[in-house]
């Protein structure tokens, strides 16, 4: 469990965070989102005990991670591959967290395995891609084994089969009561993985819940349609105050219900060859939600 609680930070006269408050729970995992300078990184680093917030606290597991014992052992935390130094070996740092950490070297071995590292080993990390360096650096988060992840970015540079990996990876850890935090500008991903969603925008929290109720609580329900007369039914629709707009070979229709669209049609004349329900993704909902967020900043 990861407890937020009303956090706010300063660096100088700039507000980064601002009473930002959320939770991540055991067995999920909670997508962490929001534009470049919304204070994600931030949020992150102050979980993680490497910033200090002028207000507020943090809790993992009940208790501040930046006093723990054997923070590896507490939390699982990959924020950069850029830290990784480049002349060392993918095992020699594997084993240097787990002589650290009290680990046994086995653990080490095992990790890169299952992060698909085990044959380049003992290669350094100069010659690795971008993608096998985040897959190292995702193994020294998770080589103690810890039921707490968090993740700042962990998609990029992965290919498709990288990917895929990952989300069940995380998917995994999470159905088995980890609490997972992660970070991400890949909304589709987040999309296939994420069971709750936290919104940040300004250092603001702008949105937060469940991905179900996150996506719909717009409470906005749209239908598209086809016609074999769409002129007449656009024409008919905006004369009634539908929020109504041409999209694709049809019309795009706001705030209504498939009953009432069957009405007008057949009232109008105008008929209804196709009719579907509208569904909004999060990656809809996101740009949306920070659309809002700036009109209110501008008014």
């Amino acid at each position: 469990m990861i407890h937020v609680d009303h956090l706010s930070k300063s660096f100088g006269r700039k507000r980064v965070l601002q009473d930002v408050s959320f939770t991540a729970a055991p067995g999920k995992v909670t997508g962490f989102v929001g534009p470049n300078g919304a204070g994600k990184s931030t949020a992150l680093k102050t979980i993680a005990g490497l910033v200090r917030p002028d207000t507020g606290a943090v809790r993992v597991k009940g208790t501040d991670f930046a006093h723990a014992v054997r923070p590896g052992r507490t939390m699982g935390l990959f924020l950069s591959a850029e830290w990784l130094p480049v002349q060392a070996t993918a095992a020699g740092i594997i084993n240097y967290i787990c002589r650290s950490q009290g680990l046994p070297l086995l653990w080490g071995m095992d990790t890169l395995e299952r992060v698909g590292l085990a044959e380049v080993a003992h290669n350094r990390v100069r010659t690795f891609s971008l993608g096998m360096r985040q897959r190292l650096g995702i193994a020294t988060a998770t080589v103690s084994r810890p039921d707490v992840l968090v993740m700042d970015e962990p998609i990029n540079g992965l290919d498709p089969d990288g990917i895929a990996w990952i989300r069940s990876f995380f998917t995994s850890a999470a159905s088995q009561g980890a609490t997972v935090l992660l970070s991400s500008h890949h909304m589709a991903e987040l999309a296939e993985m994420a069971d709750d969603i936290v919104m940040i925008g300004g250092g603001r929290i702008l949105g937060q819940g469940s991905i179900g109720d996150f996506v719909s609580h717009l409470d906005e329900t749209a239908y598209y349609l086809e016609s074999p007369r769409p002129e007449i039914l656009l024409t008919a629709l905006a004369q009634r105050g539908f929020r109504v707009s041409r999209e694709r070979e049809g019309l795009l229709v706001h705030h209504t219900n498939p009953s009432n669209l069957a009405s007008m049609a057949l009232a109008s004349g105008a008929g209804i060859s196709h009719l579907s329900r509208v569904t909004r993704s999060l990656e809809d909902t996101y740009f949306e939600v920070l659309a809002r967020s700036a009109s209110r900043g501008t008014e």
